[in-house]
C-alpha cells in the first residue's frame, strides 16, 4: 500500500513540475465576480502540440459574467472528464485568470481548472500556473488558493506552457 501511495505522490508531483493545469476542488475566484470579457467569446484554435485542447468554442453563459466552454478538438494531453465547462474570470493584482468548472451531463462538478490568460490581437494566450510555495496542498478554500497563487506569481516558472489562441 505504501508503494502505491508513493507512486501516486511522485506522479502527482511530476504533473505539477511539468506545468500541467492545476485542478482543484476550489475555484480561484467566485463565479461571476469579475465582469465578462466579450473578446473571449468565439471559436479559438491553436497549432501547439501536446496540449489539452486545439479548438474551443466559448459562448456567453447562462449565469451573470460566465461563459460556456466546449472543447471541440481535444489535444493529446486532454485529461478532463469531458469537453464541457462553465468558465469565468478571476483577477489577482493586475493578472487575469480563466477558471473552468467541469460540467458532466449538464451538472457542474466540483472540479476546477485555472489558466492565466492575456488578451492579444485576434485572440489570447493561456498558460498553466505552477503553485510554487505549498503546492496543491495549500488549496483548502478560495481565499487560501488566492494566497498561494499570489505568493507563487513572482517566482520563476510560475507560468508554463504558453499557448497562443487565434480567433477563427
Amino acid at each position: 500500500m505504501k508503494t502505491i501511495l508513493s507512486i501516486a505522490l511522485i506522479v502527482s508531483g511530476l504533473f505539477i513540475l511539468a506545468g500541467c493545469p492545476v485542478s482543484s476542488t476550489y475555484p480561484l475566484g467566485k463565479k461571476g465576480d469579475v465582469k465578462l470579457d466579450t473578446r473571449l467569446i468565439g471559436t479559438f484554435s491553436n497549432t501547439a502540440e501536446d496540449v489539452e485542447a486545439n479548438k474551443v468554442i466559448i459562448k456567453k453563459g447562462s449565469e451573470t459574467n460566465t461563459y460556456t466552454v466546449y472543447v471541440a478538438e481535444k489535444g493529446s494531453s486532454f485529461m478532463a472528464d469531458g469537453p464541457d465547462f462553465t468558465g469565468w474570470l478571476a483577477k489577482l493584482d493586475d493578472q487575469t485568470f480563466l477558471v473552468l468548472q467541469q460540467v458532466i451531463d449538464d451538472v457542474e462538478q466540483e472540479t476546477y481548472y485555472v489558466y492565466h490568460i492575456e488578451m492579444i490581437k485576434n485572440g489570447f494566450t493561456s498558460s498553466d500556473i505552477s503553485l510554487k510555495v505549498n503546492g496543491t496542498a495549500a488549496i483548502t478554500s478560495i481565499e487560501a488558493y488566492r494566497e498561494e497563487v499570489k505568493a507563487s506569481m513572482g517566482m520563476e516558472g510560475f507560468l508554463a506552457g504558453q499557448i497562443e489562441w487565434k480567433k477563427d
